[in-house]
């Protein structure tokens, strides 16, 4: 059994020894805490995941497809191949996260901040991207930007 706490100071318990490989596909989980936990290969496809916090997890080969991800915390997470795709993460915070070969294509990324982040492979076809703040965020040449958009203009480097 885990327990998922929430800012709210209500918890969730969840009948698993591990949240790997968890689903939680379509799940409301507004301000939940996941700080520090294993959380790879777990599915949030399309959920309500506002606010909450994974600073320190690993969530390699996650899925966040579709998911509502506005203010939500990714400090130093482990995001290697996770997918992004259609997320919402407005002013989501992914500061130092190990975002390597994950695909952000058509996420809306407004206001969003990837400083110090490895970008290294990342998808970074999405929305909005000119309002995400990148400050030296690592990237390489297999990172994909939008058309037009200037990876060393938006202080990130290689």
């Amino acid at each position: 059994m885990i327990t998922i706490r929430f800012e709210t100071g209500e918890e969730r318990i969840v009948d698993r020894d591990s949240l790997s490989g968890a689903c939680f596909d379509g799940d409301s989980l507004h301000r939940a805490i996941f700080e520090g936990m294993d959380l790879s290969q777990a599915t949030f496809r399309n959920a309500n995941v506002r606010n909450a916090i994974f600073n320190d997890a690993i969530i390699e080969g996650g899925a966040f497809a579709g998911a509502a991800l506005m203010n939500s915390l990714f400090l130093r997470a482990n995001l290697r191949c996770a997918d992004f795709t259609q997320a919402v993460a407005v002013y989501a915070d992914f500061s130092g996260a190990d975002i390597w070969k994950a695909n952000f294509e058509g996420a809306d990324i407004g206001g969003a901040s990837f400083r110090g982040a490895n970008l290294c492979g990342a998808n970074l076809l999405c929305k909005r991207i000119e309002e995400a703040e990148f400050f030296d965020a690592i990237y390489d040449d297999m990172t994909i930007w939008p058309v037009g958009f200037d990876p060393v203009g938006a202080r990130c480097k290689k």
